[in-house]
């Protein structure tokens, strides 16, 4: 009989246990996707990319997003508007769809007045395969302003890692050479939160969410997102 009540109190135990841990992750059970998490988490500012070694095709003018954290103190703070989005260039879908969204954005930018400041910004996740002279081929190919584009992809496998977990990236390997992955396009300010996301066909509404955040109109603003 002890052993019967034993058993019973921990598999209460354990059943208790495991639904904290899904009320936790589900923000009290409201959120059951991981996009729905994601979404929740984008509008308590809790996504952001950390400080990880890129290589660029082409180095920029200056750095993209800036650390703001205690301790740290820029004088002149970094008002950019950076809109990211991850690909590989051997990915032969979802990324040349981007990649032609990405040049109808850098067309729509080049008549943009000189106030605010936007760039367009393609991170590769295929470290072991995408360096800067393939980078650069690619942004040769999509016919990319390096004024306007960057091209970059993280110094290791780990720097990568910690970059789309920031910011709740997902880029599986599909046993084939390639990635299974997000297709979005991924809004960050200048100090590398993640403000926004929005599905690629929805480049207008992510073009004009940047030009508010560049212009310092309020956060609340800019959540058009895309379909769940």
């Amino acid at each position: 009989m002890n052993g019967r009540r034993l058993s019973v109190v921990l598999c209460l135990a354990i059943l208790a246990g495991a639904t904290w841990i899904v009320h936790e992750l589900s923000f009290g059970f409201e959120v059951w996707t991981f996009e729905g998490r994601r979404q929740r988490l984008i509008a308590t500012g809790s996504l952001r990319a950390p400080q990880v070694p890129l290589r660029f095709a082409r180095e920029p003018a200056q750095p993209l997003w800036r650390d703001d954290s205690p301790g740290r103190h820029d004088a002149s703070p970094n008002r950019t508007a950076y809109l990211v989005d991850f690909v590989y260039t051997r990915c032969p879908g979802v990324c040349r769809a981007l990649g032609n969204e990405y040049q109808q954005m850098q067309r729509a930018l080049a008549s943009d007045p000189p106030e605010g400041d936007i760039r367009l910004v393609s991170i590769s996740f295929d470290v072991g395969y995408d360096d800067p002279s393939r980078l650069a081929a690619q942004a040769t190919l999509l016919r990319a302003d390096p004024q306007r584009w960057s091209f970059a992809v993280p110094g290791t496998a780990r720097d990568a890692e910690a970059l789309l977990g920031g910011l709740g990236v997902i880029a599986i390997p599909d046993g084939m050479g390639g990635f299974v992955h997000n297709g979005d396009i991924h809004l960050l300010d200048g100090q590398g939160r993640l403000r926004a996301v929005f599905a690629f066909d929805r480049w207008p509404e992510a073009l004009e969410a940047a030009r508010r955040l560049a212009t310092s109109e309020p956060a609340q603003s800019l959540a058009r997102r895309g379909p769940q």
